[in-house]
Parts: structure tokens; C-alpha cells; sequence
């Protein structure tokens, strides 16, 4: 398996820990592109572990020599909010499944 390809399965699974947190700060009646990147949440509340937990990917990613930048971190979350937007019960498929 080529490193290429392991970099971008690691900013796969970067962007789905990112989606849940963003997805808790919505429900919290926060503005996620707004605040995701501060990080000050009240100490083992929900967005803290989330927090955390995006971080430790984001550095794990970073290892891998993939790093991304916070302006394309949330225009990658924009363009998936988007995407289920247009297909909300999935990805589109050319058979009949």
C-alpha cells in the first residue's frame, strides 16, 4: 500500500473525528466554523473529549507528513455538509442496489 494512499485514508478518519465534533457544537447551538479551533470547553465536558480527540488525529495525520491547515480543515467539513445535502441517503450509484 502506497504512503499516499495511507495519508489519505489518515485525513479520512481526521475529517470524520472532526465531523463529530463539529456536528456536537451544532447541537450545542454553537457556530462550528466559528469556534471549532478554540478548544475552551468546561474539563470532561463532551466538547472537551471531542476536542481532544480531534487534536490526537490531527497530530497522528500530521505524523504522516499530511498536515492541514485550519482554513482547509473547514472547507473540507463545508463541502461534506454540502455533499449530504445533495445526496442525503448516500453516495449515488450507477446500479440499481
Amino acid at each position: 500500500m502506497s504512503n499516499k494512499k495511507e495519508r489519505g485514508r489518515l485525513g479520512d478518519r481526521m475529517m470524520d473525528v472532526f465531523a463529530e465534533y463539529a456536528t456536537a457544537l451544532n447541537v450545542a447551538g454553537h457556530d462550528w466554523a466559528a469556534v471549532w479551533s478554540t478548544g475552551l470547553w468546561p474539563e470532561r465536558s463532551e466538547l472537551w473529549w471531542l476536542h481532544g480527540r480531534f487534536l490526537l488525529a490531527r497530530e497522528l495525520t500530521a505524523m504522516a507528513s499530511h498536515v492541514f491547515t485550519d482554513a482547509e480543515i473547514t472547507q473540507l467539513y463545508r463541502e461534506r455538509l454540502a455533499y449530504r445535502a445533495m445526496f442525503p441517503d448516500g453516495m449515488p450509484s450507477l446500479t440499481n442496489d
